[in-house]
Formats: C-alpha cells, sequence, structure tokens
C-alpha cells in the first residue's frame, strides 16, 4: 500500500504548521498521508484547553514562546525544534474509530523505539512511555473527510523550557536523548520511522508536498483563525 509522506524537519511557524493540520483533515484523501514537521518554540493547546489553567503565560512571552491551539482535543504540549511532530490522515473508507489511528502511529512509534534498542517501552490510549516517562502523547479530530491523529515525539527538546512553559504536566516526561544515552538527530528519528514503514509495516513510502490546494486552504486558516489571538486565547 502506498502512503504519501509529507516531510518538513526545519523548525517553522507554529501557527501556519496547526492551520496546515486543519487543512489536511478537511480535504479528500485517497491513500493513508503521514506529515513530518517540527515547530518553533511554542506550548500547543488543545481546543476546549484553557490558556491561564495549563499555560505559564508570562514565561512563554519573556522567552519569545509562541502559544497557539490546535483543532483537536487533548491536552497542552511544548514543542521546539527538539520536538519531532508525526501526522497520520487516513480515509474516511478507515471506518469513523479514532482509536485505530492511535493504534497505526503508536505501532508505528513502538517499532521505531525497538529499533534504538530502547527497554520498557509501554503505551497508553493516547501515550508512548519509556521507563515510565512519557515520550510521545497524540490527539485526533475525525472530519467527514478523514481521521486525523497527531503526535509528538521527544527526542532532545529542552525539558527545562518544557516544565517551566506548563503550569502542570499529568506525566513526567522523557526524551529519546536521555534514553538512548547520546545525541540523536530529528533527521536520525525520521530515517529510522521510514524505515519502520518500508520494512514492518510493508508500505510504499511516496515523498510528496502540500498540494495547492491545500496551501490554499491552510493560508486560509491561518488569516481567519490561527494568526488571532481570538483562537489562541479564547476561553
Amino acid at each position: 500500500m502506498n502512503v504519501r509522506v509529507i516531510k518538513s524537519l526545519r523548525p517553522s511557524d507554529p501557527y501556519m504548521n496547526l492551520a496546515v493540520e486543519e487543512a489536511l483533515n478537511n480535504v479528500e484523501v485517497d491513500k493513508p498521508v503521514i506529515r513530518f514537521w517540527v515547530n518553533k518554540p511554542s506550548v500547543v493547546l488543545g481546543r476546549f484547553e484553557d490558556v491561564i489553567s495549563e499555560v505559564n503565560v508570562d514565561y512563554c512571552l519573556i522567552n519569545d514562546i509562541a502559544i497557539v491551539r490546535r483543532h483537536s482535543g487533548g491536552g497542552t504540549v511544548y514543542h521546539d525544534g527538539g520536538n519531532l511532530n508525526i501526522t497520520l490522515v487516513l480515509p474516511r473508507v478507515y471506518g469513523g474509530r479514532l482509536t485505530l489511528c492511535y493504534d497505526i502511529l503508536k505501532d508505528l512509534l513502538v517499532s521505531t523505539l525497538n529499533s534504538l534498542k530502547l527497554k520498557n517501552i509501554a503505551t497508553t490510549s493516547n501515550e508512548v512511555l519509556v521507563n515510565g516517562r512519557k515520550v510521545s502523547g497524540m490527539a485526533g479530530s475525525l472530519t467527514k473527510y478523514s481521521l486525523l491523529c497527531h503526535s509528538t515525539l521527544l527526542v532532545s527538546s529542552d525539558l527545562i523550557k518544557l516544565r517551566s512553559s506548563l503550569r502542570r504536566l499529568k506525566r513526567e516526561v522523557t526524551k529519546l536523548s536521555d534514553e538512548v544515552g547520546h545525541n540523536i538527530t530529528i533527521e536520525g528519528i525520521y530515517t529510522y520511522i521510514i524505515k519502520s514503514l518500508s520494512e514492518v509495516f510493508l508500505w510504499r513510502v511516496v515523498i510528496d508536498n502540500l498540494t495547492t490546494d491545500e496551501v490554499k486552504l491552510a493560508e486560509e486558516l491561518y488569516l481567519s483563525k490561527y494568526s488571532r489571538d481570538s483562537w489562541n486565547f479564547k476561553t
């Protein structure tokens, strides 16, 4: 089976990246899509989260950390250049259960972590844990067009800034570079994931770019929604 892969590993504008996520969830897709992307330092809230309760706003403003809200549910997370975001989009012919989307993405991440020879890997409904600490969390959204779930993967993130940006952590976190005991890059992890897609999942990877329609919709969403405080700081 073919899988369309969209790769953007250079840290970029979190407001536009979240607009792209919603755009991908609102266009017709005829095959699975996996998007790899990296945000500049930012705190990303779930659709229904309260900014004041979840975010240390003063710390973020002082440290030039963007605050942006995504279209999916779930909790509040910290992104930076050491965090790889992985988005899986499935056509609606796969059904209407977001748990399927979560399970595929979790299996892909566990396969990748096994390739790194990590021990004590576990999963919850929407998390991947190493030695009992969270290394990846997921959220999802279902539309008439597709199932979308996206995950963080803490590769080499600044955990001091992560803890300082968020008012509360529901679970203690770790990063892959600490667990493997040496430096590991976003590009390196991407390579491991692509290898798992090909060799374990037997999916044929087709490298692609966003389509004209996807870019147009993302730009519209950026201007009307994601660039506005009325969305990002809504109560």
